[in-house]
């Protein structure tokens, strides 16, 4: 496995992959017209374009070989959250189905970890679906800790994400 920080001609592969990704995961919960409406306000292929041009955004992806097979993306905290000025939040970690398994997301995490490290963070945020305990005991594993809740809407329809923070 190889990883690099995504660039601007990623932006069309990217928008593909993260929707493919989600929709391997969570497609199944939601009414079509939610997650259409969801994938085409996040996923797009405009929206990655310009999340990999922010200097704030920090998006990495995780190639084996040629074939994309995970992403993780950071940014500026936007949970309603008391944090540090300087705290980023992990806003996205996916991997391809296939890939499951093989070290991907340990690799991810640990570049996006020392991503925010980098930037002078106290603390990395992230949420994560109640009912998604294959991510919940990865993250313990991280020493993430659970410190709240919060809604996270997908079309019309809110799902009860919990937020984790992980201390630097």
């Amino acid at each position: 496995m190889s990883g690099r920080p995504a660039t601007p001609a990623d932006a069309a592969p990217l928008a593909a992959f993260a929707a493919r990704t989600f929709c391997e995961t969570f497609a199944h919960l939601y009414p079509p017209e939610d997650l259409a409406a969801y994938l085409a306000k996040s996923y797009g292929e405009a929206i990655q374009r310009e999340e990999i041009a922010d200097g704030e955004i920090g998006t990495l992806l995780a190639f084996d070989g040629t074939a994309l097979v995970g992403y993780a993306q950071a940014g500026p905290v936007d949970l309603k959250v008391e944090h540090g000025a300087r705290d980023r939040e992990l806003y996205r970690l996916y991997v391809a189905a296939e890939a499951k398994g093989a070290g991907v997301a340990h690799a991810l995490m640990q570049q996006v970890v020392d991503w925010t490290r980098q930037r002078g963070a106290s603390a990395l945020w992230l949420s994560v679906w109640e009912n998604n305990e294959r991510a919940q005991r990865f993250y313990r594993r991280y020493g993430f800790e659970h410190m709240g809740e919060h809604k996270f809407m997908v079309g019309k329809t809110a799902d009860r994400d919990f937020i984790w923070r992980l201390n630097l």
